[in-house]
């Protein structure tokens, strides 16, 4: 039973959300016929291990006999009691889910009144909704959509009323609707067009839809709506990064933090996030003055806990935040956040792999390469990691003279060009085989000063290249 579908559902309920499910089961109104009681008796029988749902006392045979005590085992019979409690913590964590748009109450209360001939109730009530919508500061896209809906039901009150006033609630309830589609579009391109940064994926659709962002852009109030004006912004920046120096995004985080209490808390985990990717971008094409920056931007998201969903990080979120921290070389601050995430990393096969890539990284970086080597013993089966467990290993046997560093190269050659074909992106794909080509020119330079100029023209001037400040440092010391 520690296993079981119907536990897992449950641990993921918060000590509230577990305290309000024990009113639902006992519930007539939700939890009804035949099986009631037996429900019932299952989930006081699980209420004493809410804290911790791998307790052993969860397992079948002692939980039976608390929902059937003094009757002998039979196999299958907990399995119906289980089957209608998980059904009711589904039905509970519906409930207890909010969707992005919900029309209020008041909303379809004045509805009621204005279809059953009642205007003169439905009129106050729409004021009153009104009113609450000028009083909210976030104007995310719920908040367009009720504006929208609002304004709908005030035409067709007004409509009925012969208020020749009407299309002008008709004409607001538009630009609602446009705003709250802005908004969503906005968001949904931006991760689109980050995505296609990972993926070889047809742009088509992507460019489509942009298109028309201008011209929708202009239809609503930038200067007087921070949420569409970060998210345009934003969508500039992940557009065409290439057009937009430090200067704007350090411009971009200003107003970022200035309106950060207007913006709702998944808006500004994705504005913090188009603002570090941007860094990311431009510092893999050798632009080293977005690395304090970037550290920057990682620290006000780790002090706001915007780094965190649900209490997990996300591989590739821990990963940036790590490797921020060493380019900019605060290793006082990654040794006290690295340990706060280990059991929160998400979004990888086998986080624990990756937790030792990054503290072999930390301890490279101090140059405590015996330290690190033992870290990377192990294989990784994710290719990703692999890839960076691969670079790294070079990196220290080069720093050590190691002998292992030529045959290294080769394999590490030989696998980008095989997973190449099948599995990597083509920018992942050119930026390690450009860093195995330069690797390989270095080891051949040794005394060649000619043959390191050469190279280290070759890495200033690649557009897409791994590890460049470090292959800049080790061919600026071969000169």
């Amino acid at each position: 039973m520690i296993n079981s579908s119907l536990l897992e559902t449950l641990s993921v309920f918060t000590a509230d959300e577990l305290a309000d499910f024990q009113k639902f089961v006992h519930s007539p109104y939700f939890n009804d016929g035949p099986n009631a009681r037996e429900c019932i008796a299952l989930w006081e029988g699980l209420r004493p291990y809410t804290s911790d749902f791998s307790h052993p006392g969860l397992a079948a045979e002692q939980v039976y006999g608390r929902v059937y005590p003094g009757k002998p085992f039979v196999k299958g019979k907990l399995d119906i009691a289980m089957s209608r409690l998980h059904q009711l913590a589904k039905q509970f964590a519906a409930l207890v889910t909010p969707t992005d748009f919900e029309v209020p109450e008041n909303l379809r209360l004045a509805a009621f009144f204005r279809q059953r001939g009642l205007p003169q109730r439905a009129t106050p009530l729409l004021e009153k909704l009104r009113a609450e919508q000028d009083q909210n500061p976030v104007h995310d896209a719920r908040y367009w959509h009720e504006r929208h809906l609002a304004e709908s039901e005030q035409h067709l009150l007004a409509t009925d009323l012969l208020n020749r006033h009407s299309h002008e609630y008709l004409a607001e309830s538009i630009r609602s609707l446009h705003r709250a589609h802005l908004v969503h579009s906005l968001y949904l391109l931006n991760g689109l067009f980050f995505t296609y940064r990972k993926s070889d994926t047809d742009h088509a659709l992507a460019e489509t839809l942009a298109a028309g962002i201008p011209a929708a852009v202009q239809i609503a109030d930038l200067g007087h709506d921070p949420l569409l004006r970060l998210l345009k912004t934003g969508f500039d920046f992940v557009r065409s990064p290439e057009h937009h120096d430090e200067t704007a995004l350090r411009a971009f985080w200003q107003d970022l933090e200035a309106h950060a209490h207007l913006l709702p808390p998944d808006m500004l985990h994705a504005l913090f996030g188009y603002a570090r990717n941007h860094c990311t971008w431009h510092y893999n094409r050798g632009k080293l003055e977005f690395a304090d920056l970037n550290l920057a931007l990682f620290k006000s998201c780790f002090q706001r806990k915007l780094l965190y969903e649900n209490g997990k990080i996300q591989s590739t979120t821990y990963l940036n935040m790590v490797q921020a921290g060493l380019i900019a070389r605060d290793f006082e601050w990654l040794a006290e956040v690295m340990p706060q995430c280990r059991d929160r990393i998400v979004g990888v096969p086998l986080p624990a792999e990756l937790y030792n890539y990054t503290l072999a990284n930390y301890h490279y970086h101090l140059r405590e390469y015996d330290r690190a080597l033992d870290l990377l013993l192990d294989g990784s089966d994710d290719l990703f990691n692999n890839l960076m467990v691969r670079k790294l290993e070079l990196k220290i046997y080069h720093e050590t003279n190691s002998p292992l560093l030529d045959p290294k190269i080769e394999n590490f050659k030989l696998f980008v060009f095989r997973q190449g074909k099948k599995h990597l992106p083509p920018d992942i794909f050119q930026m390690n085989n450009t860093f195995i080509d330069l690797l390989r020119g270095m080891v051949g330079a040794f005394g060649n000063k000619s043959k390191a100029q050469k190279l280290l023209e070759k890495a200033e001037a690649a557009p897409l290249l791994a590890e460049r400040p470090w292959l800049l440092e080790q061919l600026r010391k071969l000169l």
